[in-house]
């Protein structure tokens, strides 16, 4: 449900930036990266798991499985989730049972200064720090735009539902995430240049790291 709550959170407006916006964040023991081009250039990193790419209208999620690399088309994956979860609890809350209540405590995260707010999803409560910091909603955006084109990809109702609730925030003054209570923080953010091949994803399918010929 944590994540649920972040994906609401990470609703903004797109900004336009000279150079692509590098982002770290600590989410659970794995640190996650963030680079951001532009809405047709978002790749995201998470350590040892493998890394996800939009790049135009392909979404393409790279999976490490020891010495191979799983590639999948998001489209394809997601026809296979939904089949996974046919007849299971959709466990998604609808929009009049979601709120996000700002308190009158700030807190200081990763050099940015946010306020408290307290985001509810109809059962359960969290804590996250948000700010209207420009760079920091820029990378919000960023991940909003990430986690909506793999909602989209679902072509289902939890998918629906999700894509629903991005409008449940749209007017929220602070909307750069700091942090979500659960394992989810800004660690660093900046800009840099990324080379356009940090944005294609390799072949569909399941490539073998070979060991290198012995001399």
């Amino acid at each position: 449900m944590r994540s649920i709550i972040l994906s609401l959170v990470l609703a903004t407006s797109a900004s336009v930036c000279s150079a692509d916006i590098i982002a770290r964040y600590a989410m659970g023991s794995e640190t996650v990266v963030l680079s951001y081009r532009d809405d047709e250039h978002i790749r995201v990193d998470r350590g040892s798991q493998g890394y996800s790419i939009i790049n135009g209208d392909q979404a393409t999620a790279i999976i490490s499985q020891g010495s191979a690399q799983v590639v999948m088309n998001v489209d394809d994956m997601a026809e296979v989730i939904a089949s996974a979860q046919q007849g299971q609890t959709i466990d998604i809350p609808d929009t009049h049972a979601v709120s996000l209540k700002p308190t009158k405590e700030f807190s200081d995260i990763a050099g940015f200064k946010g306020r408290l707010y307290i985001a509810g999803d109809g059962a359960n409560t969290y804590r996250t720090v948000l700010t209207d910091s420009p760079v920091v909603i820029q990378a919000s955006d960023a991940l909003r735009q990430f986690f909506r084109r793999f909602a989209s990809a679902m072509k289902n109702d939890r998918g629906n539902k999700l894509l629903a609730l991005e409008n449940s925030f749209k007017d929220q003054p602070d909307r750069g995430v700091l942090y979500v209570q659960g394992g989810f923080k800004l660690i660093s953010i900046g800009q840099a240049e990324r080379p356009n091949s940090h944005y294609i994803p390799p072949p569909i399918g399941i490539q073998f790291s070979m060991p290198a010929a012995s001399r």
